[in-house]
């Protein structure tokens, strides 16, 4: 049976994937049953209606024909054969549709990628369900369809769609670092504990309040008392829900990836907390974090990067703004592993080169030393494999230096 919460939700997704430019012939399904429900193809998927979702199973699969039985036969195999996926999609972006014509595997060149899309996405050597199966084992949720773009996987429409848009950004970064020395991926081993810990770990919370958004279903969670008690902490943490979402429509994060942090004192800090939706985020789930012992009050603990944040709140007792962030063009320069030498044009925000670390993987104190050792006085640092942190006296002194460190980001790999 598909729920009319279940229609809704296909319905907004599908909206949403066709204007962020993921597909243009392709489809979306998720679990339904003992099948699938799944959007036709050839219709506008922005014009969508409650009722013109389709039920598809193993007793009506047959009924349908052309691309529409061949999509659907991918779509219900992939989804029915491991319980752990509800929703799966195939997608044909212009950089997804480029690298799927190259017919190769695709290495973790970013952190999120081998989070979410897995240690590598391989291409299957024909767009059949038995071959992108075995293509999509082995700690991977996705794989390449031959000249015919991608199929993405995930617990939920929701993780399908950023599964997507970092398989999108992960493909951009390959091909247009390929005219500057290329990528330089992540090792088999770090990928992996990547993947691990983000399925098992930091996306769960998350996961399962999508999930509850998407199926109707409600479950109770218990959160500590709130560390936003004041009108001043609750108009502060408000502010910082609002950078958040302001990063995740312009595109500076995906997902729940990227973190945020305000001074408060000299003392500490609020930060974001982990693993949780920037719109789905509300203001009194915000941390307050000690700059120095790293201890923590809230509902919620903060983001596993709050050490970045404190360290350099620390070295520049000016900086009152930290946003950490996941930029089309920045990952590029970050999956290269090098500096940038900033354009002329650019050298008034972010002087004359923004420094690279050198490693470390998230959440760890080898990435915090490599950040506070590389950074400098430079306003930004790339996070190899990673992304970018940048730092302000003010917010919009953090984010013009975003802005600028992206167009700079862009102007280079351009020459």
């Amino acid at each position: 049976m598909i729920t009319e919460t279940m229609q809704r939700n296909i319905i907004s997704y599908a909206k949403q994937f066709v204007e962020d430019g993921y597909i243009t012939s392709g489809a979306l399904a998720v679990r339904c049953d003992t099948g699938i429900a799944m959007t036709k193809l050839g219709v506008d998927l922005t014009k969508l209606e409650v009722g013109s979702i389709m039920y598809v199973d193993d007793k009506n699969i047959d009924k349908l024909e052309g691309n529409e039985r061949a999509a659907a036969v991918l779509l219900f195999c992939l989804i029915r054969h491991d319980d752990k996926i509800g929703a799966a999609a195939i997608v044909d972006s212009k950089q997804i549709l480029a690298f799927s014509e190259k017919k190769i595997t695709l290495p973790a060149v970013l952190d999120d990628m081998s989070q979410i899309c897995g240690i590598s996405v391989r291409c299957a050597k024909e767009s059949t369900a038995i071959e992108v199966i075995r293509a999509i084992r082995g700690l991977r949720n996705c794989c390449f369809l031959p000249d015919a773009g991608a199929i993405v996987t995930g617990r939920t429409l929701d993780e399908v769609h950023t599964a997507t848009l970092v398989l999108d950004k992960a493909c951009n970064c390959y091909l247009l670092a390929e005219n500057k020395g290329g990528c330089k991926p992540l090792g088999l081993l770090d990928a992996c504990l990547e993947h691990v810990v983000y399925k098992l770990k930091y996306s769960k919370k998350n996961q399962d309040a999508q999930k509850a958004a998407e199926t109707g279903k409600t479950e109770a969670t218990e959160e500590q008392p709130s560390a936003i008690t004041t009108d001043e902490l609750k108009a502060l943490a408000q502010q910082v829900k609002d950078v958040g979402v302001r990063m995740l429509n312009e595109n500076l994060v995906q997902g729940t990836w990227g973190n945020i942090s305000v001074r408060v004192d000299d003392k500490h800090i609020l930060c974001t907390p982990s693993a949780l939706d920037y719109v789905m985020l509300k203001p009194e789930q915000m941390a307050i974090v000690d700059i120095e012992t790293m201890e923590w009050q809230g509902s919620n603990k903060p983001t596993s990067e709050k050490k970045i944040h404190g360290a350099l709140m620390l070295a520049k007792s000016e900086t009152t703004w930290v946003l950490h962030s996941h930029p089309k063009f920045g990952c590029i320069l970050a999956s290269m592993g090098q500096a940038l030498p900033v354009p002329e044009q650019y050298r008034e925000t972010l002087g004359d080169s923004i420094p690279c670390t050198t490693g470390g993987l998230p959440g760890t104190k080898k990435l915090v030393k490599s950040v506070t050792a590389a950074i400098g006085d430079a306003p930004a640092v790339f996070l190899k494999n990673h992304g970018i942190v940048a730092r302000g006296d003010t917010l919009e002194e953090a984010f013009k230096v975003c802005y600028d460190l992206e167009n700079a980001c862009a102007a280079y790999l351009a020459e």
